[in-house]
């Protein structure tokens, strides 16, 4: 990864399961965008508010909040922080933080 000078992965929430993995993505300023509902609708996670995102933004990592295939999976960015906030998964101060980290220049 450092031979192709990563910045940015799309997706992602896999290296919730690695403590290595998120040290290694945290050390080197690497952000994570992030699709939740398109991560439920896959099964990938069984429910919003136990997203991986939580642990990784509490980690330290840099993450962003997606929309993935607007038409499938009937979502667009406010929507997934709307689902973030309802479910319980992050709170309003966590999910501004996010919003305003996403806007600054990398």
């Amino acid at each position: 990864m450092t031979a192709l000078r990563l910045d940015e992965v799309q997706h992602g929430i896999a290296a919730a399961e690695s403590e290595e993995a998120i040290q290694f993505l945290k050390d080197r300023g690497i952000r994570l965008n992030l699709t939740p509902s398109s991560n439920l609708l896959l099964g990938r996670i069984k429910e919003m508010a136990h997203h991986p995102i939580r642990r990784l933004y509490r980690g330290g990592l840099d993450v962003t909040i997606n929309s993935d295939d607007v038409l499938i999976f009937d979502s667009d960015v406010s929507k997934e922080y709307i689902r973030l906030f309802e479910s319980g998964c992050l709170n309003a101060e966590e999910l501004d933080q996010i919003r305003l980290n996403g806007l600054r220049e990398m």
